[in-house]
């Protein structure tokens, strides 16, 4: 099979999906990273082949301003310009990601799962996808305080009730940034939930780096 990376070009992000990309290159699939053109470098060195993406649709210039203007924030505005710029981002690498993976004829895509809603490109496509969480990964349930909020864990009715709140705020903190993209989905006639942060994602596999061990206890695990 030919399967297809997409993460952001952030250490943080590369070296792990690129260590999951070469142990499936060890088992003789066809890989190849996509992201923009600053990750080629450890990309490459990490023997792989490389596809940039999102570099026409977001100059480096202009995402290098956005970060400037993150770096001077802090609290719930840094929260949700971090979406903001987040969403920028995705946008950018779903519209690349239309022309690129036909091109490229991937069998499989494996998204970053920071990249919010970038797997419309596959779905649009009728390309099989997974994500991975590279950072803490998202429950949306309630059952658990979804990893922006710094809660303990506990399952009394106040705290569930607590947790499902967190998850709606998120959602509106989502909607707000990520408007160009919901326009951008309209044009190419996929119907998506927005209320349901959930609706996009992958009904195959979701991975998470978080050993179990370390996770909230929870028997609300999705199908």
């Amino acid at each position: 099979m030919k399967i297809a990376f997409v993460v952001p070009n952030a250490p943080g992000h590369l070296n792990p999906m690129t260590t999951l990309a070469r142990r499936l290159q060890s088992r003789n699939h066809d890989v190849v990273v996509m992201s923009s053109q600053g990750a080629a470098p450890l990309v490459r060195a990490a023997d792989l082949s490389f596809v940039p993406c999102g570099d026409e649709e977001l100059p480096a210039e202009r995402l290098n301003e956005l970060l400037g203007q993150l770096s001077k924030l802090q609290g719930q505005e840094a929260a949700d310009f971090t979406m903001r710029v987040a969403a920028v981002v995705a946008e950018a690498m779903l519209k690349s990601l239309l022309k690129i993976l036909p091109e490229t004829e991937v069998d499989g895509v494996i998204l970053d799962a920071v990249l919010f809603y970038v797997e419309l490109a596959p779905m649009r496509l009728a390309i099989p996808y997974i994500h991975v969480s590279n950072a803490l990964h998202f429950d949306y349930s309630g059952h658990t305080p979804l990893c922006m909020y710094d809660w303990p864990h506990e399952t009394t009715p106040a705290a569930l009730a607590r947790n499902r709140e967190g998850v709606a705020k998120f959602a509106k903190i989502l909607a707000l940034a990520n408007g160009g993209i919901r326009a951008y989905a309209e044009t190419i006639g996929l119907k998506v939930d927005w209320e349901d942060p959930n609706a996009t994602v992958s009904k195959l596999a979701w991975l998470t780096q978080t050993p179990r061990e370390f996770d909230f206890e929870s028997s609300h695990w999705p199908p």
